[in-house]
């Protein structure tokens, strides 16, 4: 009983773990999601500018367009990924929690009624002992 109490308290810490390692995935993904967003801003406020709308300059400012865009589309696919994670984990940490109360329940339940039996095996030890 008490190894299994002990092995639930190990997992629900692990899974806390994961669940904020998770949170903390998501947490990056988001600020780099929010610095690409600002350098894409920066690039079509330079075109607006003119100073690279046509030429050669257009070109480049194009594929670094279109570079952005690609990493700013994976960004998403990985927030996506990591929301779910971190939901995933965060439902696990929360079994483990439920298990971990219901096995401590246990656990003292078990133990009370240990401590009843012994003492009712006291009473019934001293009973007998004082008829004779």
């Amino acid at each position: 009983m008490k190894k299994r109490l002990d092995a639930l308290t190990r997992i629900g810490r692990f899974q806390a773990l994961m669940r904020d390692l998770g949170r903390s995935k998501l947490h990056s993904l988001e600020r780099q999601q929010a610095g690409l967003t600002d350098d894409l801003k920066a690039v079509f406020q330079t075109l607006e500018s003119d100073e690279l709308a046509y030429g050669p300059q257009a070109g480049l400012a194009a594929r670094h367009i279109r570079a952005l865009q690609r990493k700013l589309d994976q960004l998403v696919h990985d927030q996506d990924a990591a929301r779910l994670s971190a939901l995933a984990q965060g439902a696990r940490a929360k079994l483990a929690e439920l298990a971990l109360e219901a096995a401590a329940l246990d656990h003292r339940r078990h133990k009370e009624r240990k401590e009843l039996a012994e003492l009712i095996e006291r009473a019934i030890a001293r009973r007998g002992a004082s008829s004779t």
